[in-house]
């Protein structure tokens, strides 16, 4: 499968000459082309142009590194992790979402696209209108038939953020972190003793090629532990930089301790709104911190994990610069935060 053609064809953008040529001439893909058009010019003018022009300012040193971007709870969320950290090498993406499949769309009927287009664009409104995917929602979704994964919307992404889709793998990770292909792969003796995970490679002109990884992952403390090779995959990595989003305060509670660790531990650099590592976590003898935005408290969904310290210090006049965009569970600008954390020494 040629997946270059197949993610432009699922982005709503011509796929040249393609087994979906034909495709493309129905008024069903044409009417899809036009309304995938339609929200990523909005998106492009309400969100990525203004992120675009923040990170230039406040992440000119950080962005510029081809780092691994670590992602926990991101789902398949490439679009954010690679707005604000465009020039990474890598990105590690981890969700409890399915991988899933591609449909034979060249055999579909003009019924039978449709209705697949519908569930994929369906599944896609909320972060192209609110940045964050709703996670019970996805799993509705994906019990489709059809829609039973995560890999049309990472191909949806990567072709409307201008990238070739090169390759997607199959790659299995031993308990000491280290990657064998599909094709070296025999069955694991003890449970455990392996995590699959997913590999597309991507490449956006003139540039060499990068990676994203995709992990179907339980991050939960007994998941760590149970299978020690996502801890042992992301310390080969280290420093990496941390982006947490959206999170569902998860690392706030213990049984997610692990993870807070992993990521304080691993990274060189944390972005994250509030619902990521809380604020004590964060040491000022280790880190150096920036604020952004605006923070009273949490959604109603989340308020009992509201930060009175992290207020007090929103508070005070003059220590949050403003954030021009929505970020997290706050679509409007004038009320989502940021927090830029940067170790103060390098991660031996």
């Amino acid at each position: 499968m040629k997946y270059e053609q197949i993610a432009r064809f699922l982005a709503g953008r011509p796929s040249g000459d393609s087994p979906f040529s034909k495709l493309e001439e129905t008024p069903t893909w044409i009417e899809y082309s036009r309304r995938c058009n339609q929200a990523w010019t909005r998106l492009e003018r309400t969100q990525l142009s203004k992120i675009d022009t923040w990170t230039k300012v406040e992440l000119k040193e950080t962005a510029r590194d081809p780092a691994t971007v670590f992602y926990p709870f991101g789902g398949p969320d490439f679009l954010y992790a690679h707005s604000f950290f465009p020039t990474a090498s890598e990105y590690v993406l981890v969700g409890l979402e399915p991988f899933g499949s591609l449909p034979p769309l060249e055999t579909h009927t003009e019924e039978q696209l449709k209705e697949y287009l519908d569930q994929l664009l369906g599944s896609l409104q909320e972060i192209l209108a609110l940045s964050f995917f709703k996670t019970d929602d996805m799993k509705e979704e994906f019990e489709e038939e059809e829609t039973n994964g995560v890999l049309p919307i990472l191909l949806f992404f990567l072709a409307r953020t201008n990238h070739d889709v090169i390759a997607v793998e199959r790659v299995y990770i031993q308990r000491d972190g280290e990657i064998s292909a599909s094709e070296d792969h025999q069955s694991p003796k003890k449970r455990g003793a392996q995590i699959t995970a997913r590999r597309i490679w991507f490449q956006a002109p003139g540039s060499p090629p990068k990676r994203l990884y995709y992990f179907s992952f339980d991050l939960s403390n007994h998941g760590l532990r149970t299978r020690p090779g996502m801890a042992a995959f992301l310390k080969k990595r280290a420093p990496v930089i941390g982006f947490v989003k959206a999170a569902s305060y998860l690392m706030y509670r213990k049984e997610f301790s692990d993870v807070r660790s992993l990521l304080l531990a691993d990274s060189s650099v944390v972005l994250q709104d509030d619902s990521g590592a809380p604020l004590q976590c964060f040491s000022e003898s280790e880190w150096t911190l920036r604020f952004y935005g605006r923070y009273e408290k949490p959604i109603q969904l989340f308020e009992t994990r509201r930060q009175a310290r992290l207020a007090e210090i929103y508070a005070t006049q003059g220590v949050a610069k403003p954030l021009p965009f929505g970020f997290g569970y706050r679509l409007s600008p004038n009320q989502s935060n940021l927090m830029l954390a940067e170790r103060k020494r390098s991660l031996q």
